[in-house]
């Protein structure tokens, strides 16, 4: 009964933090310590991960699945847009040996780095749109030009403690891109990264640690769950508040743990 609780806590926080700006992986490491379950291994990233690729998939399933054309945002050129996100990944996941930093001093650091970061770019966009100097800002448009500088940032988001929605959302509302377009693009960008981050699991894995079969359901169920509510929850608060609250949360957890 234990082991399941176990995966049923760790299935609540990779589905709340895969969306929420806090870093799940920061989080997974940080949890897998405190409850005492280091060997999860690779197995319980890679079912915990399909939990939350289905989360998006059932979330957007109107717009993933839908016959517009022109008036819809999920297009051609969003998916040309796409690869150009997901190369700056692939490239970081492919020269650098990122399991280094996957322990828990660096994500308490990582941590505090996410939540300054987004309460600074939250406080530099308010005094933008106040001031008089930055009346006239140049235009981001969304374009290959933006896709790439998204896709850096989501790279940089590959650190353990550093939040992928976090880094993206907050620089795309930074330079002015509507915000219900640049959270949906965020979301789209997880599709490709967490399949790619599965199929890196699969391959490059030193080795799968068994997890009995009630415990992986429980894992999927949870991740999955808690992953679509965390996303319905996440877009009505972003209608009303900024991210500098998580920000404020990732300083604190930083600090406490």
């Amino acid at each position: 009964m234990n082991e399941l609780m176990n995966y049923l806590i760790l299935g609540f926080v990779q589905g709340v933090t895969e969306f929420f700006p806090v870093s799940s992986s920061g989080h997974l490491v940080l949890f897998e310590d405190f409850l005492g379950i280091n060997n999860a291994g690779a197995s319980a990233e890679i079912i915990a991960h399909f939990g939350t690729l289905f989360s998006i998939i059932l979330f957007y399933r109107a717009t993933f699945f839908s016959n517009k054309n022109s008036d819809d945002f999920f297009h051609i050129h969003t998916l040309k847009m796409l690869i150009i996100s997901t190369i700056p990944a692939i490239l970081c996941g492919l020269f650098f040996d990122l399991e280094i930093f996957f322990n828990y001093d660096f994500v308490k650091t990582a941590l505090l780095c996410n939540g300054l970061f987004l309460i600074a770019l939250s406080g530099l966009r308010d005094v933008m749109e106040k001031s008089t100097i930055f009346q006239n800002p140049s235009v981001w448009k969304w374009n290959y030009k933006t896709s790439l500088f998204l896709g850096l940032f989501q790279a940089l988001a590959m650190l353990p403690g550093i939040s992928r929605s976090g880094m993206v959302i907050s620089y795309g509302l930074f330079i002015g891109l509507e915000k219900k377009k640049i959270i949906q693009y965020a979301f789209f960008m997880a599709v490709p990264v967490i399949l790619l981050s599965i199929v890196y699991k699969v391959l490059f894995s030193d080795g799968f640690e068994a997890i009995a079969f009630q415990s992986g359901i429980i894992l999927f169920i949870s991740s999955f769950v808690f992953g679509y509510f965390s996303l319905i929850f996440l877009i009505k608060f972003l209608e009303r508040f900024s991210f500098a609250w998580f920000g404020l949360y990732c300083i604190i957890i930083s600090l406490v743990l």
